[in-house]
């Protein structure tokens, strides 16, 4: 487990990001919740976020393959444990399940965000979202927040790049290459937007 902790500059709100690697023991697991639920009493005013792999499942229906659907006792404990930390269960788009048995015969949801209500009042538009297994048997999770536009993307250069030998000859052929029909300045931006 990792806890980071720190002030938000702008309001002198706490924040609290706690990561989890749960071992497999039942008896390891009920300690390590025991520990966070400790660790969370201290900062009970706080924006709190707790992530990662926590080994386990509070329903037999985040289960799926195995012969049996997990150890009721266990789902239990995790159940208590989130509700009386007040914490919530982000609920995960895109897909059921963060982790698969590499033959594919057993899928679980064991990767999860828990926050509380002062994270949820923080951001209210979050949703959670699950990527692709790519190298791990494990899917990345992460936390989509609103989108905010900015407005167009600003033009960007590179100083260094007029010192490389070629830029002259690759910058008047991109140039010449785009055809753009319009007023100069219109031109221009439509080029410049090309590069």
């Amino acid at each position: 487990m990792l806890v980071i902790n720190g002030t938000f500059v702008a309001d002198g709100m706490r924040g609290v990001l706690i990561n989890v690697y749960a071992p497999c023991s039942h008896v390891e697991k009920k300690g390590l919740w025991d520990t966070i639920r400790l660790v969370l009493d201290q900062y009970r005013e706080a924006c709190i976020c707790v992530a990662g792999d926590f080994n386990a499942i509070r329903s037999p229906d985040e289960r799926v393959g195995r012969g049996e659907s997990g150890d009721i006792r266990d789902m239990v404990i995790f159940d208590d444990f989130i509700t009386q930390c007040n914490l919530v269960d982000m609920p995960l788009s895109r897909r059921a399940f963060t982790w698969y048995r590499p033959d594919g015969t057993c899928k679980s949801k064991l990767d999860r965000i828990l926050v509380n209500s002062e994270w949820l009042s923080r951001w209210p538009n979050q949703a959670l979202k699950g990527l692709k297994c790519t190298l791990s048997d494990h899917c990345p999770i992460y936390l989509e927040g609103s989108h905010k536009d900015w407005g167009p993307r600003p033009f960007r250069f590179v100083n260094a790049w007029v010192k490389h030998p070629h830029f002259k000859e690759f910058f008047e052929s991109k140039w010449s290459s785009y055809h753009v029909v319009g007023w100069a300045t219109f031109r221009l931006k439509e080029k410049l937007k090309l590069l």
